[in-house]
């Protein structure tokens, strides 16, 4: 599962994806309005209503197409999340979708916090 991590070294690592992801004509993601895209902001309310179902055990994110762009080959994306519940099947992924799926969170920028 996931590691807790120092704010420095958060910085860092966020400052390098930035510098990486700011070149047009590469493989930079772009928000709708064009920008680069360092990330999104994911609203308490929507993961409150998914963390509701007793059975979940977390959140599922997924890189997705953003809406507005489908058939475009411009790197617009989006993110889809969802709560995840243990799968009752084994042998196969150890979590499956549960309940309403959440599209297109606010991306960054221009919503989110500034990394210096």
């Amino acid at each position: 599962m996931a590691t807790t991590i120092d704010p420095e070294s958060a910085k860092s690592l966020i400052k390098e994806y930035q510098q990486q992801n700011a070149a047009d004509g590469g493989p930079a993601l772009k928000t709708p309005d064009g920008l680069f895209l360092n990330g999104f902001f994911i609203d308490r309310e929507s993961l409150e209503r998914m963390l509701k179902n007793p059975n979940a055990v977390g959140i599922s994110i997924h890189l997705a197409k953003h809406p507005n762009f489908i058939g475009s080959k411009a790197n617009h994306v989006t993110l889809v999340y969802v709560a995840a519940e243990p799968n009752p099947v084994s042998g196969e992924t150890p979590y499956v979708s549960a309940g309403e799926m959440c599209v297109e969170p606010p991306p960054c920028p221009p919503y989110c916090m500034v990394v210096k």
